[in-house]
């Protein structure tokens, strides 16, 4: 055993009344409490000690503390401390019968007691303490994660503005390590603008005095330079003997919130004067068929104010029969997200007049990819079929016109291809008109003689000049060489460019022969 080298109480003897007292207070304390000798047997236990390690009888009498505390306990340590101070307390574990473990702080003191060296020991049950000090480890645990990896910038400042803590969000936003922001006044820094400076220094203290938290949007600087929309929320952190203690401010960066509102107010007004303005009819539906928006030329072809359709299923204001097909149709593009692009159709009006409309109805998606809606599109092409019946006509008339004169007539393109020929000028081919279209005149005459008329063909196209009735000779079909008087005429477009060719050819061969005869 160690030599004691601390202070002992004195021995006394012991009064009936002493010792009384004494069992009073060892069966009464609120702890488990052992009377054991140096090496840490067990003498005595009281009644709270057996309840709290769950022992019966005298079974704690043949124990030792070695047998009652945690085997991590480092005993020579422990009798070290007490042969020099004669007392000591630390945090162990207390294993009842039952192998259960419980946090208890232990108390030692020795003293003398019937002239030999003994120990009095408590065990205090801790666990209560030990779960706050673990939910107190966990909520500072929590408020570190909140505090550091919040999106937004956090500063903890004090009553005059200095800088006690920072996180590392704010770090990022204002481009500075924490040591350039620690003990650090907010207010003499370069942080805040000239601008956002004076509102800051006003909500500061406002809450001060009115002691009520605030949110407000202005701006701060980062180190580079640059100026960042910026909402600020401030409240009081801790409030003692009713004076404010700290303060924090949150701070977050809506510089690209606000430049995505700006975009999307761009956007919005851009596509309101693009529908405003556009001539085609154009509609907007979201899934259940109702109307989200409505362009001007939409309106006025339907006959109905814009803002009365607007949330309105389709057939509703519009006419009948019209709208149940449209909606039929939308419905369809919906489930199918298959678009319908340039389609021609007649539509009937109320008064009973024809219109053609070319008509795109295309599926609308949200970010996720999933239907939403449908955008329609339609444009009024009864004038272009108007014309396209029209210019049918003339091309009927043109076409009996030449097939009605006694010469054979074609019309060329730059590029020599016949693009209109009438039968007289097929039959001296040996085809039919529509055979030759998009073909030249090597196709159907010798090398030498089409080369020749590409020749001819060429200078009038290269120098806008007509060749009038030049002879020429040509091959029937039957290999039969013929005679023909050609002339050519330049085509020209609005702008006055040479864009082709017509070409007319007369019978010639009993001319020729005429003139061979006088000569």
């Amino acid at each position: 055993m160690p030599e004691y080298k601390g202070t002992l109480l004195e021995e006394t003897p012991r009064s009936s009344s002493s010792e009384d007292r004494y069992k009073t207070l060892f069966e009464r304390i609120n702890a488990a409490a052992f009377l054991t000798t140096f090496e840490g047997q067990v003498l005595e236990a009281n009644q709270r000690s057996y309840e709290f390690l769950g022992y019966e009888g005298s079974m704690l009498l043949r124990l030792s503390l070695q047998d009652i505390l945690s085997e991590e306990t480092d005993w020579a340590s422990c009798k070290d401390e007490l042969a020099a101070h004669g007392c000591m307390t630390f945090e162990s574990e207390s294993v009842g019968k039952d192998g259960t473990r419980i946090p208890v702080e232990v108390s030692i003191s020795i003293f003398r007691m019937d002239g030999k060296l003994v120990m009095f020991v408590l065990l205090w049950d801790i666990t209560e303490r030990k779960n706050q000090e673990k939910r107190l480890r966990e909520s500072e645990k929590k408020y570190h994660g909140l505090f550091e990896y919040t999106t937004d910038g956090i500063i903890v400042l004090d009553a005059h503005g200095d800088i006690l803590d920072v996180n590392t969000r704010m770090c990022e936003m204002l481009d500075r390590t924490k040591s350039d922001l620690l003990s650090k006044n907010l207010f003499s820094m370069d942080v805040l603008t000239a601008k956002s400076l004076p509102a800051v220094i006003q909500q500061f203290e406002q809450l001060l005095s009115e002691k009520n938290a605030t949110s407000y949007v202005t701006e701060i600087k980062n180190k580079q330079g640059r100026v960042l929309d910026a909402e600020i929320s401030s409240f009081f952190l801790v409030k003692k003997q009713n004076e404010v203690d700290n303060f924090v401010l949150i701070i977050r960066d809506i510089t690209a919130r606000n430049e995505a509102e700006k975009k999307r107010v761009l956007e919005h007004e851009l596509l309101t004067t693009l529908l405003e303005n556009i001539p085609d009819p154009v509609y907007f539906k979201d899934e259940q068929n109702r109307f989200l928006l409505i362009n001007k030329a939409q309106a006025v072809q339907w006959n109905l104010p814009a803002v009365d359709l607007i949330g309105k299923v389709d057939g509703q204001d519009v006419p009948c029969e019209q709208a149940q097909k449209r909606a039929q149709e939308d419905s369809l593009v919906l489930r199918s997200g298959l678009a319908v692009a340039n389609r021609l159709e007649c539509v009937v009006t109320e008064e009973g007049l024809e219109r053609w409309a070319l008509v795109t109805k295309l599926p609308r998606y949200n970010v996720e990819g999933e239907i939403v809606g449908v955008l329609g599109i339609s444009r009024d092409m009864t004038e272009w079929k108007d014309l396209e019946a029209e210019s049918e006509r003339h091309q009927e008339l043109l076409r009996s016109l030449l097939d009605a004169l006694p010469v054979a007539v074609a019309f060329k393109d730059i590029e020599h291809r016949f693009i209109l020929v009438n039968k007289q000028m097929a039959a001296r081919l040996g085809t039919v008109p529509d055979a030759m279209v998009e073909r030249t005149e090597f196709e159907y005459l010798p090398r030498e003689q089409a080369q020749k008329s590409l020749e001819n063909d060429t200078k009038v196209l290269s120098t806008g000049t007509s060749m009038i009735d030049t002879l020429e000779q040509v091959t029937d079909p039957c290999g039969a060489f013929q005679w023909v008087v050609v002339t050519r005429v330049p085509r020209f477009n609005r702008d006055g460019v040479v864009i082709g060719l017509l070409t007319i050819w007369r019978e010639a061969t009993e001319l020729k022969g005429q003139k061979d005869a006088t000569f």
